[in-house]
Order: structure tokens, then sequence, then C-alpha cells
């Protein structure tokens, strides 16, 4: 085979599969990390809401507000992990926490979301440290 025709079809060949990386693995890995970061700037905003819970404390729309961005935030960071083909395997490039610790964060954002309206401030704070761990956040 003629080297003039080679160079061009291995620097095509090349190209696709760095692109194939790059679509099918690092952008969606970039989004789950964009999903945790957006879910500790509402966990660390809503903090005085999620640690002193209820409607004595924070009025109604307030309430609804944090519960509202909590539930998008657990649903999110489901998705996104959802998108990374073989999550376990590539999790590591991008320093990401296990698939088990997303779900754990998510199910106890959907917790917090459920009870910003009920005064238990053990529970809440509790659930908050524990979605900061799991996500590495603290």
């Amino acid at each position: 085979m003629n080297l003039g025709l080679l160079v061009p079809i291995a620097s095509f060949a090349l190209g696709l599969v760095s692109s194939s990386v790059v679509w099918f693995y690092f952008k969606p890995l970039s989004g789950v990390k964009n999903a945790i970061s957006q879910t500790d700037a509402d966990v660390q905003y809503y903090a005085h809401v999620i640690t002193s819970p209820g409607l004595e404390a924070n009025n109604q729309s307030k309430l609804d507000e944090a519960s509202e961005a909590l539930r998008t935030d657990a649903t999110q960071l489901r998705a996104a992990a959802n998108q990374v083909p073989l999550y376990e395997w590539t999790r590591h490039m991008a320093g990401l926490p296990p698939r088990d610790s997303i779900d754990t964060a998510a199910r106890k954002l959907i917790g917090l979301s459920n009870t910003v309206y009920e005064a238990n401030q053990v529970r809440n704070t509790e659930w908050k440290e524990e979605i900061e761990d799991e996500l590495g956040l603290s």
C-alpha cells in the first residue's frame, strides 16, 4: 500500500477513535461532575432550610424552593450517571464516587426534599452530612 495513502487513513481513524472517546466518555463524566457540583451548591445554599426544617423556621415558598432544588439534584445525579457507559470502570478517569454512592446520595436528596417540611433537625442534618460524604464533598 502506498505510504502517502496510509497517513490520511491512519489520521482519520485516530480522529474517529479520539472523538468517540470524548463523546461517549468524557462528556458524560463531565455531566456527572457538573451534577455533583450543583448538588454541592444547593446543599450549601439551602443548609439553613435543611438543618432547621419546618414551617416555624422558614416560610412556605423557601421550603418549596429547597424541596424542588434537592429533588432536581437527585434526578440529575442519577440521570448523569446513567449516561456514562461502564460507569464503575470509567469513573476513575474523572475521580467520581462509586455508583452506589451516587444512588445513596440521590435517595437521601429525595428524602430531604420530602422532609424539609417536617421539624426533624437531627435526621436532616445527618442526611445532609451523608450526602456530602457519599459524593466526596466534605
